[in-house]
């Protein structure tokens, strides 16, 4: 044996061991992450309302909680603040205020219906009962080239974590103009559905609110 395959050898060994000890470390890695969201508990969620929106433990008095089940991905859930509840319509109606689909949102104004006055202001991170709504400056639903329709104040009320792929709210307040130009203020709480499944939004709001 020549001293130069000797040489090889010496350098090639500990090349090999080195590789093999970190592909050993990233497989460890990605089984204990894949284990991790196995097993991690799921989001917290909420079964759909039934009837109408009413209060809950913890909220600011006056406030509503109210879950739409938004999980199709072809149908718009339609919300009217007045009622209270998703109601049967069409896009083209008044009596809605809120519109959801998964996580996209319209409000019943600008491009969604021309005849609404809808709109939506995003207040920031401020708590809903401290939150002070606009007397106008109200954005309507417009379509953005990538995204489609959709109203710009709500399309990121929330923040994807692509480690463990949960959507979690931003706990921002809202400002919306519904479509008859009365003010309610909201905040968005949970993605999920009771039993896990996601598509269930549940949101906190008061209604009606003077500018």
């Amino acid at each position: 044996m020549t001293g130069t395959t000797r040489t090889k050898r010496s350098i090639l060994r500990p090349l090999a061991f080195s590789l093999g000890a970190t592909l050993a470390v990233l497989v460890l890695l990605v089984a204990g992450w894949l284990l991790w969201i196995a097993l991690r508990p799921p989001p917290e969620g909420f079964a759909p309302t039934t009837g109408e929106a009413a209060g809950a433990a913890g909220q600011p008095p006056g406030a509503d909680q109210y879950t739409i089940d938004a999980r199709s991905r072809e149908d718009w859930a339609y919300f009217s603040f007045s009622d209270g509840r998703v109601v049967a319509t069409s896009r083209e109606s008044l009596d809605w205020d809120l519109a959801l689909r998964r996580t996209d949102n319209l409000t019943n104004g600008g491009e969604t219906n021309p005849q609404g006055l809808g709109g939506a202001v995003d207040l920031g991170e401020v708590p809903l009962e401290e939150a002070s709504p606009l007397a106008d400056g109200y954005p309507g639903d417009a379509t953005d080239d990538e995204r489609g329709l959709e109203n710009p104040a709500l399309n990121k009320w929330y923040s994807y974590n692509w480690t463990t792929h949960v959507i979690t709210s931003k706990n921002h307040t809202y400002a919306l103009r519904t479509a008859t130009g009365e003010v309610a203020l909201l905040t968005f709480v949970s993605y999920y559905c009771d039993d896990g499944s996601s598509g269930c939004i549940t949101f906190r709001y008061l209604y009606p609110i003077e500018p």
